[in-house]
């Protein structure tokens, strides 16, 4: 039975050893939690310890072959993202409130807007939150949609392919239609010149075969990659050709170097960027977050958009709040 009756000298009872708690139920690992912590496997066993301590109960039954919640476990699973979500929702909610308490924000994103609007969307909300502690990770989307369910992260920035699940609110942000990249300046026969393809283990590389099976013939497989850069440099050296997206190209510092953009020789096709969040944990931060990144991606990457992807039209556009 938990004693919830704490006494003075009792083991503390700590929103952190709630955060290891709950991340090492979501990971299933004290390892893979600490990872996804930024801290130690040791430092996330002592932090269940203190709390199993505190409540007076086991809650994990963990071992080198077993990772298991205990009866105990499960009845406090729930509280205990409860707490963690009401006190996140607390301290924002001070923050819209001009009180500025300390706050600390943990964003996911992609790589794509690292060396576009990256910068300038941290500075436009450490100006607007000037006492929050902002920290950022790059990652693909489905590591990100992890790391919020883990509670790793309190936003992620992600693409549509992420499974829709209640637990999420999403804010939509930008829609990226897709476009052929050849090697600079040719145009290959798509027919016989080798493609290029992202890893299969990504949401973009399993978006683009879905949408070559369906268009078909399914070319030749080769060489994948897993980041922009690569898959670039490799069309280069190869004389071949991918399917990559508009904000890919732009959000990569070399693509103008090694490729060249044209349009799709397939149907349309494309894929929306979102903000996430776990559904009411933050109030309305997330929306207050999404807006600032939707101006900055107009700002930033739309003008040069425009200029480089005639073809494109109004297919990549920043999805204003409806």
């Amino acid at each position: 039975m938990i004693d919830f009756d704490m006494q003075q000298n009792d083991p503390p009872f700590t929103f952190r050893a709630l955060q290891n708690f709950v991340a090492a139920v979501e990971a299933q690992s004290v390892t893979r939690a600490a990872h996804m912590l930024g801290t130690s496997p040791s430092s996330v066993s002592q932090q269940l310890a203190s709390l199993e301590a505190a409540l007076g109960a086991k809650l994990i039954e963990r071992s080198a072959r077993q990772f298991r919640l205990t009866r105990a476990g499960r009845l406090f699973l729930d509280p205990a993202k409860a707490i963690l979500d009401d006190v996140g929702a607390a301290k924002v909610h001070l923050a819209l409130a001009d009180q500025a308490p300390p706050l600390a924000l943990r964003i996911a994103s992609i790589e794509e807007l690292d060396a576009t609007v990256t910068a300038p969307w941290l500075l436009k909300l450490n100006t607007r939150f000037p006492n929050a502690a902002l920290s950022l990770t790059t990652g693909a989307s489905h590591e990100n949609h992890d790391a919020l369910n883990s509670r790793a992260v309190d936003m992620t920035l992600s693409v549509d392919t992420v499974a829709k699940v209640d637990w999420v609110e999403r804010h939509p942000i930008l829609h990226d239609p897709f476009i052929l990249v050849t090697a600079k300046d040719a145009l290959p026969d798509l027919q016989t010149a080798p493609m290029v393809r992202y890893e299969q283990t990504l949401p973009i590389g399993r978006q683009i075969e879905a949408h070559l099976r369906r268009a078909g013939p399914v070319p030749a497989r080769g060489f994948a990659f897993s980041t922009n850069q690569a898959l670039f440099a490799m069309t280069a050296e190869l004389g071949g050709w991918a399917i990559t997206t508009a904000l890919a190209y732009l959000g990569t510092p070399l693509a103008r170097d090694l490729v060249t953009a044209r349009p799709l020789h397939t149907p349309r096709f494309s894929r929306q960027l979102d903000l996430h969040a776990r559904a009411g944990a933050l109030g309305e931060l997330p929306a207050i977050i999404a807006s600032d990144l939707r101006t900055c991606l107009a700002e930033r990457v739309l003008p040069e958009a425009s200029e480089r992807f005639g073809f494109l039209g109004d297919q990549l556009h920043v999805i204003q709040k409806s």
